[in-house]
């Protein structure tokens, strides 16, 4: 007589996987400016204390590895740690909150700045729900770390009224800690690979950072503050041991 094959065993989510991804990095950065020549009270600089938005996009490359643990046939929990690098980059020219008037008149040789971002990382809790047996839906939250330089320069003209002591070519740099939250769908392709869409948004604070310290009988200081956000969308492809 013939036999009833028994019924597949369900996939499990449990387990140890890593993987790679590739996508894009939206930096979403606000840049103003304060404090312009503190110690000259002759500038009068009306668009101090204003910002502008300082934006880039890059494709971005990383890697990721984690553990999920299915709680049950309908939840699956797990941690991630991930970590990717990205080339986002943006110059303008003048920094915003730098244009103004020196005794009356329109100020020149007005500097450029430049907002970086490089490297990024986060660690994050996921909780997940099946739709179904191969299929997550999940959410994810945690700590973020972002590398961030910053630029400031401007060059001695004729008749210069801004940059009046010297020129300038200052960088800062700064791994700024942060949060994120974001999600996706990931899904099992077949045998242990996992395929998946990951969307994720960060937010590291304002970096303030005073550029261009005073010369000998000039102050052509002003200090910058730094607003940084990214958004980053990947897909990614795993390998569950």
């Amino acid at each position: 007589m013939p036999v009833k094959a028994p019924p597949a065993a369900a996939t499990s989510w449990s387990g140890f996987y890593a993987g790679v991804s590739i996508g894009a990095r939206w930096a979403a950065n606000d840049w103003q400016t304060s404090d312009v020549s503190p110690n000259f009270p002759g500038t009068i600089v009306p668009t101090e204390g204003t910002g502008g938005a300082i934006d880039s996009v890059a494709a971005r490359f990383g890697g990721y590895l984690g553990y999920n643990a299915q709680v049950s046939t309908s939840w699956v929990a797990g941690v991630e740690a991930d970590f990717g690098w990205a080339d986002n980059k943006k110059t303008v020219n003048a920094i915003p909150g730098t244009a103004g008037l020196f005794f009356g008149t329109p100020l020149v040789g007005l500097p450029s700045g430049t907002v970086k971002e490089t490297w990024d990382g986060s660690l994050r809790g996921r909780l997940g729900y099946l739709v179904g047996p191969a299929t997550l839906v999940y959410g994810s939250g945690g700590v973020a770390w972002q590398r961030l330089e910053v630029n400031a320069n401007c060059t001695l003209v004729p008749g210069n009224r801004f940059c009046f002591g010297s020129a300038y070519n200052e960088t800062y740099a700064s791994t700024r800690v942060g949060w994120t939250l974001g999600g996706g769908v990931e899904h099992m392709i077949g045998g242990n690979w996992l395929a998946r869409v990951d969307y994720r948004y960060a937010d590291f604070g304002t970096w303030t950072q005073t550029f261009f310290a005073p010369g000998i009988g000039f102050d052509d200081r002003f200090t910058a503050h730094v607003k940084a956000r990214t958004h980053t969308a990947t897909v990614g492809i795993a390998y569950k041991f």
